[in-house]
């Protein structure tokens, strides 16, 4: 793999450029260059002794040079300084003939890997560095966290990212998650690498199945149909049970794997059905929704809702793979965009404020929108498989949210009443004095910018009762996601009862 477009790759100091770009290169054969290295032999000196003799200034145009001589060439992989790409132009430049990848670790992982004694010219002010460039870097689209990974999972991670996958580490080793344009109508070129050379059973619902069920059962070898009903009301034990009769009746056994076509309601209870069904078979998860696309696929949380409030009968069960084709979205109706639009919003808020900017939202940046979103989901169930700890900030406006789809019966779409959740706590999290009113309103303009709505008239006390039955509330003891800040959310427990129905 000697040819094709360069892959470049950088981020901030201590995120392992260098070390990662190295393995990269050698796992695709192609040529390494470390363009720090480079300056370095041109001056005859090490860069601390460039920024020291000669300053940044020179350092920076000899950068930019050396940037539009390997932008002229193909089929390298390159290791950036962790200033190089700061500047709008030289990302342009090096992202004309380059795939950027940007490399993060938080402030805590750098500070471990920076020592009293590095000798990068800029380390001394790394804190106040680290924040500068972290706009700039956000706007780099393909990000890969480094956190807690070796440098083998970093760079097997880019060797995915380059075939269009995002590999997901599980306990039980991982996946991957396909994003490409038309992957289904061309699930054939990939049976033996999915497993899909048995039986299948293709598990969908009533609106999706005629776009797509057929067509893609028509390219497998070996694959069956089962059609349930469409919507949130559906999503139960008695849908669960009806699934089960049908498996049977085709045969189904512990070999055949069950692929769940459709939005998050169908893929959340396709695949409590694939984590119970004779104790557990293959599961391949194909959203055709944004909002299952950017959230509900990735994770392995799986479950049906009860009368008393959603995901109450669970699991955790991990796909085999997710296959996000872009295709699909073509007929997803305006309103299941814009639904789908709230949870990536609330993955800027939480993690990657990028997403917020109105550019990203443009047709032509799907791909990238569609990989920042789900990278920030992944990056959290990664270091929280299990909900123990940070992924409980991925039900940012989940626990209003749900309680308005039962107080409402689930007539308001879940999109848009985690939309109106994320507004509530945004003013929660302001009359806890954790964030201004200035943020707020930036969280209230956004979604009314999108088209989703902000408010809804419902009564307080029946709102709260609804919440109160909510999973995450622990011994009767409410339990919020809130905002710490633009990036950052947090838990807050024990939350007196007039101080939330201030905000309902």
């Amino acid at each position: 793999m000697s040819g094709g477009e360069n892959i470049v790759i950088t981020g901030f100091m201590g995120t392992g450029k260098s070390t990662v770009g190295e393995l990269v290169a050698d796992k695709l054969g192609r040529q390494f260059v470390d363009m720090d290295l480079v300056i370095e032999d041109r001056f005859g000196l090490p860069i601390p002794e460039i920024f020291e003799r000669h300053g940044e200034a020179l350092f920076r145009t000899v950068e930019r040079g050396l940037a539009q001589e390997l932008s002229t060439q193909s089929g390298l992989v390159i290791a950036t300084g962790g200033g190089a790409l700061v500047p709008e132009g030289m990302r342009d430049l090096m992202g004309r003939t380059g795939k950027l990848i940007c490399l993060n670790a938080g402030k805590a992982e750098i500070n471990a890997r920076l020592t009293e004694t590095d000798n990068r010219p800029l380390a001394a002010n790394w804190q106040a560095l680290f924040e500068q460039r972290q706009s700039a870097y956000a706007r780099i689209p393909n990000q890969i966290e480094t956190r807690g990974k070796t440098v083998e999972a970093v760079a097997c991670e880019i060797v995915a990212m380059l075939d269009g996958r995002i590999h997901v580490r599980t306990p039980a080793g991982g996946y991957d998650i396909w994003i490409d344009q038309g992957i289904l109508g061309e699930i054939n070129r990939h049976i033996e690498t999915l497993g899909l050379g048995g039986h299948v059973v293709i598990v969908s619902n009533e609106t999706v199945a005629p776009l797509y069920a057929e067509q893609l059962a028509s390219r497998l070898p070996n694959a069956d149909i089962i059609t349930v009903r469409d919507g949130e009301s559906y999503k139960n034990l008695e849908t669960v049970t009806e699934i089960y009769h049908k498996l049977l009746a085709l045969g189904a056994d512990r070999s055949t794997t069950l692929i769940a076509l459709g939005g998050g309601v169908l893929g959340d209870m396709a695949g409590f059905v694939a984590a119970t069904f004779m104790r557990g078979i293959r599961l391949i998860q194909a959203p055709t929704s944004l909002l299952a696309m950017v959230d509900s696929s990735v994770g392995g949380k799986v479950g049906v809702d009860m009368p008393q409030g959603k995901n109450l009968i669970g699991a955790f069960k991990q796909p085999e793979a997710v296959l996000v084709d872009t295709d699909v979205l073509e007929s997803l109706p305006p309103l299941q965009w814009r639904c789908g639009m709230a949870e990536v919003i609330k993955h800027g808020l939480i993690s990657r404020p990028a997403l917020l900017d109105p550019a990203m939202w443009e047709k032509e940046n799907l791909v990238d929108l569609l990989r920042q979103a789900i990278a920030v989901k992944v990056e959290v169930v990664e270091e929280d498989p299990y909900e123990q700890g940070i992924r409980a900030h991925l039900n940012l406006g989940h626990t209003f949210g749900h309680a308005i789809e039962k107080v409402t019966r689930y007539s308001v779409p879940h999109g848009e009443a985690v939309a109106i959740g994320i507004c509530r706590a945004a003013r929660l999290s302001r009359n806890c004095g954790l964030i201004d009113e200035s943020l707020v309103q930036r969280v209230v303009s956004t979604f009314e910018r999108i088209g989703l709505p902000v408010d809804i008239e419902l009564n307080p006390e029946d709102w709260y009762a609804a919440m109160s039955t909510d999973k995450k509330w622990q011994a009767g003891k409410s339990r919020f996601v809130l905002l710490r800040d633009l990036g950052e959310a947090t838990v807050v427990e024990g939350l007196p009862k007039d101080e939330v129905l201030a905000v309902l």
